[in-house]
């Protein structure tokens, strides 16, 4: 009796060792994960996290090599345009651009943009976008499984489900994927939407609601525009959080997003997290549950090659469509049209600074950089909150999300992409209104 007793004994405690030890796994591949993507580092007087630490370092030792691979992989996406059989209208549009395009690298590698670009503006922001895109964003790949696939977004599900159910009609996942986006940047955030969508983690409908309702706010935009507006980062901080929440509350119930189909691109038989109690414990079982038989190298090599597929496809998209948009921008009747159509909307509802706001509003759609260039610091503070808002809020970029979202398996089209825009920005306005006029009956 004594000896089954022992053995008994025995196997609970190894049983109780290995259950441990799986846990610790989780937790230290999900903190290195944390580290990686979100924990500011200060090193050679530079407060970064580690993966834009490693991204200059990588910028500043090896720039010609980055170049020279850019221009590759562009040349090799038009070469396999070329040898398409089909020989459509729209195959020959494509090789067009990607050579136009690797024409136009070619110049700004060498600080020659300003040939195919009037404002130096332009050249800045595409510059810091091919950045991002070809360094930052590939690095982020090879560290992705810690993010993604090591016990992180069970655990953030875990503990945000039932809320963002609630609010916002996605899994709780999604939060993890806001937390990319708000603080590490929009480019990054989309790949992981992208992820999550094509591992069949994400149904068709909380792909969408993520990419348009959660990518538009970041935490180094907020800073810059609060020292530009000159206001209390913490203060506008709040009332940008509040905003946002109205607004995906709403459009994440309204056509066209309400509208999208509830099933996966691909059925991985991933369990969702949600629980009432032992929420740490149930996300590590279901982990294990989900967990693939990759390796970590085979998981971040295969995120490195979908970067490197999307990067194909997308740079000479997003030069073209800075080409194109630099060439818009200077030409002054076509803005004013816009404005003045803008502008139009928002006299309507007794809104203050609206010709200031429709320029911003404007531009705000190609990028929030150059919406942020015209702020002028002279306006009423109420009015500074405003302009603020619509620049970290209303944006769905067309020099970015847009082409990423074209050139992606994710199921949006240009309609309903705007649809939301539009639908955000009378929301905005709406609130606006009701404030502002509030504020003005509690002064008079």
């Amino acid at each position: 009796m004594e000896s089954i007793k022992d053995s008994t004994c025995n196997k609970n405690n190894s049983g109780n060792g290995e259950d441990l030890l799986k846990k610790m796994k989780v937790y230290i591949f999900s903190l290195i994960g944390i580290i990686i993507f979100f924990v500011p580092i200060k090193i050679n007087n530079q407060t970064e996290t580690l993966l834009y630490h490693i991204s200059y370092f990588l910028e500043n030792k090896a720039s010609i090599l980055i170049n020279l691979s850019i221009l590759f992989f562009i040349l090799l996406s038009a070469l396999k345009n070329i040898i398409n059989v089909n020989k459509s209208s729209i195959n020959k549009f494509l090789v067009f651009t990607k050579i136009f395009s690797l024409i136009i690298l070619v110049f700004i590698s060498v600080g020659k943009g300003e040939i195919f670009f009037i404002d130096d503006s332009f050249i800045f922001i595409l510059k810091d976008l091919i950045l991002n895109l070809t360094i930052v964003l590939p690095m982020a790949s090879l560290f992705m499984p810690f993010l993604l696939d090591y016990g992180l977004v069970e655990i953030t599900e875990a503990f945000t489900h039932k809320v963002m159910k609630k609010l916002f009609r996605v899994s709780g996942k999604v939060f993890l994927n806001f937390l990319v986006y708000f603080l590490v940047d929009n480019v990054c955030g989309a790949f992981v939407t992208y992820s999550l969508y094509k591992a069949g983690k994400l149904r068709e409908r909380e792909c969408a609601i993520t990419i348009l309702n959660f990518s538009v706010l970041s935490l180094s935009l907020t800073s810059d525009l609060c020292n530009k507006i000159d206001i209390n980062m913490g203060k506008f901080l709040i009332i940008e959080m509040l905003v946002l929440i109205i607004c995906n509350v709403i459009i994440s119930r309204v056509y066209p997003l309400k509208r999208k189909k509830q099933s996966y691109y691909f059925k991985s038989g991933h369990k969702n997290v949600n629980c009432k109690k032992h929420k740490l414990n149930t996300a590590v079982k279901k982990y294990y549950e989900n967990k693939t038989s990759k390796k970590f190298i085979n998981l971040s090599l295969s995120y490195l090659n979908d970067v490197i597929y999307i990067l194909m496809d997308l740079l000479p998209i997003i030069i073209t469509i800075f080409f194109v948009g630099n060439i818009v921008y200077n030409i002054t009747f076509v803005m004013d049209i816009i404005n003045n159509f803008i502008c139009i909307i928002i006299t309507k509802l007794n809104v203050p600074n609206s010709i200031l706001i429709s320029k911003i509003v404007n531009l705000n759609f190609f990028n929030n950089i150059l919406a942020i260039e015209i702020i002028n610091n002279n306006t009423y503070y109420l009015s500074r909150i405003m302009i603020g808002l619509f620049i970290s809020i209303q944006c769905i970029s067309i020099s970015f999300l847009i082409p990423f979202i074209k050139t992606s398996i994710i199921d949006l089209n240009i309609f309903e992409i705007f649809l939301v825009a539009t639908e955000r920005f009378l929301i905005m306005i709406f609130i606006f209104f009701i404030f502002y006029n509030f504020y003005l009956g509690y002064v008079l």
